[in-house]
């Protein structure tokens, strides 16, 4: 996604709005090479456009890589290829970029290139194409970034992280694993590592069931081992080109193996668990939140933990590198001798997608 000033955004688009006044209302896609294409622009997928020539019945294909800029005649959907949406009407814009002109988000502008997907209002958008387009994959990205957590410590320390995500037609699979350490004076103020997975099954959408597993060990909180398996359904209110919004509803089984001089006894019981996930595309990226309550099914009263993760993506330069920003909260009604119930983390890290 390029930046451009308001005012060179404002020319851009005053031009393509004169240009269009001047000529019949038709879709134009002006190559590299000089050359001006009218028609109507059926849909662009996986950074190829697809146009109907006024000059022939028979549609063609582009790379856009091949495109210098391109106008059209009515808002349309674009997605760049870091997954970020707009709607609006699309303007030439200077050299290999275009304007679009959105009741959402003002005139915004982007490089050719960098457009993935086009598609009308009524028709497939890409979620609906993309699973039949291509088969169960893997996608893996490490990350590495920075962190301050308040709490039971306040520490600055570092954090280390692998996902591996295995994407289906209508299911997702993630492994994931992170380590968090540092020290203040010789003594660790912050030590935990998380291993686990998450899968989601949405082929009878909007019902959707999910499951998954966290495990590891936190030295601060005195924790020798700790896991949470969790099973349930979930209801999917709203999914549209911005927004998904899920609401979850399951049981849970957790284990947490304290230390001897932690002061509490072992906890081994079964769960309820209530959450939601939500996730906005927005032009610069994208904002996901999850949000988790479980309480222990024998005395939920005082047995019970609270979570809530909630970070900013930026878009991938060049589908290869993300900056994430980020917060977590968690609240546990049980801890040891001297900790907090609640432990705040907020961070920045680097995300890394290997090829």
């Amino acid at each position: 996604m390029r930046l451009r000033s308001p005012v060179s955004i404002f020319t851009a688009a005053v031009a393509a709005l004169a240009g269009t006044a001047l000529s019949s209302s038709a879709d134009e896609v002006r190559l590299l090479d000089g050359s001006l294409v009218r028609g109507e622009i059926v849909h662009i997928r996986d950074g190829t456009m697809t146009i109907q020539p006024s000059f022939s019945e028979k549609a063609l294909e582009i790379k856009m890589s091949e495109i210098e800029n391109f106008a059209t005649d009515a808002p349309v959907f674009l997605m760049m290829n870091t997954d970020a949406t707009f709607y609006g009407t699309v303007l030439p814009g200077f050299g290999d970029t275009v304007s679009i002109s959105s009741p959402h988000h003002g005139i915004s502008s982007a490089g050719t290139p960098e457009i993935s997907w086009l598609w009308r209002k009524d028709d497939p958008s890409p979620s609906d194409l993309r699973v039949q387009k291509k088969e169960r994959h893997w996608e893996f990205t490490c990350t590495a970034g920075l962190n301050v957590t308040t709490g039971t410590t306040e520490s600055f320390n570092g954090r280390l992280g692998f996902d591996a995500i295995n994407v289906g037609e209508v299911d997702k699979l993630r492994m994931f694993s992170f380590l968090r350490y540092s020290e203040v004076e010789d003594t660790a103020s912050e030590d935990n590592f998380h291993i686990g997975a998450d899968y989601d099954d949405t082929k009878y959408k909007p019902i959707l069931w999910y499951a998954k597993t966290d495990n590891g060990y936190d030295r601060v909180a005195k924790q020798n081992f700790f896991s949470t398996t969790s099973l349930g359904l979930g209801y999917r209110f709203i999914e549209n080109d911005f927004q998904t919004f899920d609401v979850r509803l399951g049981g849970a089984f957790r284990y947490e193996a304290y230390e001897r001089d932690a002061g509490v006894d072992d906890i081994s019981t079964l769960a309820a668990e209530i959450g939601f996930d939500n996730e906005f595309r927005l032009p610069f990226g994208k904002v996901i939140s999850h949000f988790t309550y479980s309480p222990a099914l024998e005395n939920p009263q005082a047995n019970y933990r609270i979570t809530h993760h909630s970070y900013l993506q930026t878009i991938y330069y060049n589908d290869l590198l993300a900056v994430k920003t980020g917060v977590t909260n968690t609240y546990n009604s049980i801890v040891a001798i001297g900790n907090k119930n609640l432990d705040t983390t907020v961070y920045v890290e680097l995300v890394f997608k290997l090829k």
